[in-house]
């Protein structure tokens, strides 16, 4: 009789252990998908401003190992969005941001980063003229990160091509009305 109720107790261990084993699994997957983060590349053209942003709509940390940008048509490659724009802007503009990171770095979730922000006053015809030429040079870049979640598990690489600010239906046009 104790060799039957040992086996049974011997039983109900290892099925404890099992099923002990399977809810930490499920608990792991679930915190993993609790914390994922997900990286969005927002082009932001306005008559008045000009900005690239990165925003982590997840709900976990990002850690951004690597961020570069490629010129579409040379293929080439740099390190930052403002390596591929002029260092010093003509007619009175100035960079409001821009973002030059050399090393790894983290973006929060709700968090947003602005790679450039440049202001122009719209009323200066020259800086409508430099306007024009940003948007001409940002529409040929294409922006890559490469990431991974807290758990330094990789997440797909998000890239996304600045192809906004070559559209030509951003020029302010006044209708009259007969």
């Amino acid at each position: 009789m104790n060799t039957i109720f040992t086996c049974i107790a011997l039983t109900f261990s290892l099925l404890s252990v099992i099923v002990a084993y399977y809810n930490c699994a499920i608990q792991r997957k679930h915190n993993i998908k609790s914390v994922k983060p997900i990286l969005h590349i927002g082009q932001w053209d306005y008559e008045n401003r000009l900005f690239v942003t990165i925003k982590n709509c997840g709900t976990g940390l990002a850690v951004v190992n690597r961020l570069y940008v490629k010129h579409i048509e040379t293929q080439e490659l740099r390190n930052h969005l403002y390596a591929w724009l002029p260092e010093k802007l003509p007619a009175n503009m100035n960079y409001e941001k821009y973002w030059t990171p050399f090393q790894a770095f983290v973006v929060q979730p709700g968090e947003i980063i602005d790679l450039v922000k440049i202001p122009i006053d719209d009323k200066e015809p020259n800086q409508v003229i430099e306007r024009e030429k940003l948007r001409s040079a940002l529409c040929k870049l294409e922006v890559f990160l490469e990431y991974e979640d807290i758990y330094e598990n990789k997440m797909p690489v998000k890239n996304m091509v600045l192809s906004h600010f070559g559209r030509t239906d951003n020029v302010n046009k006044v209708t009259v009305w007969v």
